[in-house]
């Protein structure tokens, strides 16, 4: 089981630095993982002539391990970069307006907007538009592709294609900092569990259904196991821990976030069961709790020479036939969801992301497929693979999906995780109201919802605005559709400085009901 080893997660000073051995372009998910990311189109945008001659050399590859593991990683080869910028920016919270208050007033510019049609049937591009994640790092984008279905063995030295722009450099395997022989917990393998099926698969990973075989040859409750192939992991994703050593940061701060006490506050007004007769009891005010209700804990892991092994509860009965998360639940919405679903999701995840924050950890890959759904409509925040602790300095790298991406990341700039997860989060709540992500391009988002005639403020208007503002509201004053736009537009300021803290976020009247802030009235 997990360690008690307390580590301190107040600020990240950057005193330990790994070896720069392998970029990739990201971690693997963990229940999406075969939808590796969704981000823009880079193909059409500008590719600076100069970074041909920029291209790096194939790195060799590393010593083949001697340990074989029973389940062999590919390897995804078509990284695709393009440059940026770098500068720096700081943050604080600020305030906002009702949809209907976002228009230009003026006389003079059109007042009628055209109408966006949707059908179930129709795509959505700005969901689908790509199934590649990207990485931010030192100044450009690599992004990288989803992996083939048929496994292959790894090959003895990493293949590069050609490409008109510039590589990062890239080791075909990359082992920790300070590798061990053997696992973290001792003699544990993946042996050790019975495997009852996939759940997904991607270019950094697998993600599989399974069950612990008990000393008696019994099999335990079901679970998930995620596995992280070690070759794949980004160099700045490893972390320092006092007891384990160098380890990966997902298993750092999922450990840390599991073992931390958390006592129960007073049941939520965005709490699922509230519109239930009969109330779940497992909510006892003041109950101390280890972890958090809305973030997947970590019951156990271990590694061999090719794998780090994540064992997860499962959060979902084995014969469930509907969504898996809050992506699957959009796409059975095109229009968005009922006002009180998108509450009940929004209060939650805004909750569990005022926890990692107020203990120094940012999520920094924030988005609807990293949301599972449990029983009683919990939502439960996954995939730490691109987490870290607050670092005075900020980043200058990003491993994420573009879709997501605050636009001071989309200018190269270095910036502030927890800014970053505000942006996301508001992209989040975009897509459960309207039933797609508000920005096509990175000019899109540059832009923001400043412009009442860009298409996603047109959008988010349809939707909240034109008479329907107090559609939703619930008795308590929460709910309704004006005060949640407004919501939105708080969490998409471009000034990153604007942005409010998830401590405010909390305090809206679509979350908190009366006396939050929100539209005016």
């Amino acid at each position: 089981m997990l360690t008690q080893t307390q580590v301190d997660l107040t600020f990240d000073n950057d005193e330990w630095k790994s070896t720069p051995r392998l970029y990739r372009a990201a971690s693997v998910g963990s229940w999406g993982v075969t939808s590796i990311g969704r981000g823009f189109d880079w193909e059409n945008e500008n590719n600076n002539a100069d970074e041909e001659r920029e291209r790096k050399k194939t790195t060799p590859p590393s010593p083949k391990p001697s340990q074989e593991s029973p389940i062999e990683p590919s390897i995804s080869r078509k990284p695709s970069p393009m440059r940026l910028v770098t500068n720096t920016l700081s943050a604080e919270p600020a305030f906002y307006m009702s949809p209907s208050q976002s228009r230009s007033p003026s006389p003079s510019l059109p007042q009628q907007r055209p109408a966006i049609v949707r059908s179930p049937s129709t795509p959505r591009p700005r969901r689908r538009s790509s199934q590649q994640r990207v990485s931010l790092i030192a100044g450009r984008v690599s992004i990288a592709p989803l992996e083939s279905n048929s496994p292959t063995i790894m090959p003895p030295s990493l293949q590069r294609s050609g490409s008109a722009s510039s590589f990062l450099s890239v080791a075909a395997s990359t082992r920790a900092p300070s590798p061990t022989k053997e696992s973290f917990l001792g003699t544990k393998t993946i042996a050790d569990f019975h495997i009852d099926g996939d759940i997904g698969r991607g270019a950094y990973g697998l993600v599989k259904r399974g069950r612990e075989i008990n000393t008696d040859g019994s099999l335990g409750p079901p679970l998930v196991i995620k596995l992280i192939i070690k070759s794949r992991i980004l160099a700045d994703c490893w972390k320092k821990h006092p007891k384990h050593g160098t380890i990966p940061i997902e298993i750092y701060v999922m450990s840390a976030i599991s073992n931390t006490s958390y006592i129960l506050p007073p049941r939520r007004p965005w709490d699922p069961s509230r519109f239930s007769t009969t109330k779940a009891n497992e909510w006892e005010e003041g109950k101390v709790v280890k972890g958090h209700p809305n973030i997947c804990p970590l019951l156990d892991f271990f590694e061999d020479n090719h794998y780090y092994y994540l064992v997860l509860p499962s959060t979902t009965p084995e014969d469930n036939t509907t969504h898996g998360d809050l992506f699957d639940l959009v796409e059975s919405y095109p229009h968005g969801l009922p006002p009180r679903d998108i509450r009940s999701y929004l209060g939650q995840i805004a909750d569990a992301l005022s926890f990692l924050h107020s203990h120094g950890i940012v999520h920094r890959d924030v988005k609807d497929e990293n949301v599972v759904l449990g029983a009683g409509g919990r939502g439960i925040l996954i995939d730490f693979g691109s987490s870290g602790l607050v670092k005075k300095g900020g980043w200058d790298s990003f491993s994420g999906t573009l879709d997501y991406a605050g636009p001071e990341i989309l200018r190269g700039e270095r910036y502030f995780g927890k800014e970053q997860d505000v942006w996301a989060f508001g992209v989040v709540a975009y897509v459960l109201l309207v039933g797609e992500c508000p920005f096509m391009t990175a000019a899109d988002a540059q832009e923001g919802l400043a412009s009442p005639f860009a298409n996603a403020s047109i959008a988010l208007d349809e939707r909240c605005g034109d008479g329907k503002e107090l559609e939703g509201e619930e008795e308590d004053g929460g709910g309704a559709l004006g005060d949640v736009a407004c919501l939105v537009r708080a969490c998409l300021q471009v000034e990153v400085e604007k942005r409010p803290t998830f401590e405010k976020i909390l305090q809206c009247r679509f979350l908190a009901g009366k006396g939050g802030w929100g539209m005016p009235r």
